[in-house]
């Protein structure tokens, strides 16, 4: 009987070092914040955060997983407006409600975007939205009203190419707004909303208005 408490003590124990092992690895390793209050914000979104043009991170746990780099945690002032810049590298996923297909809470309403067409050819100029199934990922900040659905790269596109997206949205006071990717991305995972989908640091962040 004793030797038998000892085995079920001895499983519990290494349950739970197994338990913080993976807290500590897996869900709580996320990459800093960026240095300071800025009001630009240059983003790169990947297919894969270990082969990332800009911002690779060649010691990342989950390096086959997309991502925005270099971070998902944003320090912007309050009251503000703030320029964003993302280089979208990903292909296209689709979004599940076409709804979100559009742009919202932009100045301007809008967003302008440098991109190749599904013939290869370079396009350019002002969008109020995109087709839905042709999203890769979305920028979106919901307390703030804001929704930024972000075009994927053609498969006509020469190899390497990056669509560009910029647009502009003013923060509210100062608080924590939660935003996230909206795009089921996370491949390999129940109905591609798993892995880097629920990470923070991956498809999910934080903007920090002070």
């Amino acid at each position: 009987m004793i030797r038998r408490v000892s085995w079920v003590a001895a499983a519990v124990v290494v349950v739970v070092i197994g338990l913080v092992a993976f807290v500590g690895l897996f869900m709580l390793r996320q990459p800093g914040p960026l240095e300071g209050t800025t009001t630009k914000l240059h983003l790169e979104t990947v297919a894969a955060v270990g082969q990332a043009l800009e911002w690779p991170r060649p010691n990342d746990p989950h390096p086959d997983w997309v991502g925005y780099l270099p971070t998902t945690t944003w320090t912007v002032p309050a009251n503000s407006t703030i320029q964003v810049q993302i280089d979208q590298e990903d292909g296209a996923t689709g979004l599940r409600n076409p709804f979100w297909g559009k742009v919202f809470g932009t100045e301007g309403g809008n967003m302008h975007m440098t991109f190749f067409d599904d013939k290869g050819n370079p396009q350019e100029g002002d969008m109020t939205s995109i087709d839905p199934t042709q999203a890769a990922h979305t920028f979106a900040i919901p307390d703030l009203g804001v929704f930024v659905p972000l075009l994927g790269v053609s498969p006509n596109a020469p190899a390497g190419s990056t669509n560009v997206i910029t647009f502009s949205f003013k923060t509210k006071g100062p608080g924590r707004y939660r935003w996230q990717c909206f795009v089921p991305c996370a491949a390999k995972t129940i109905f591609g909303n798993g892995g880097p989908m629920q990470t923070i640091g991956y498809m999910g962040g934080t903007l920090i208005v002070a």
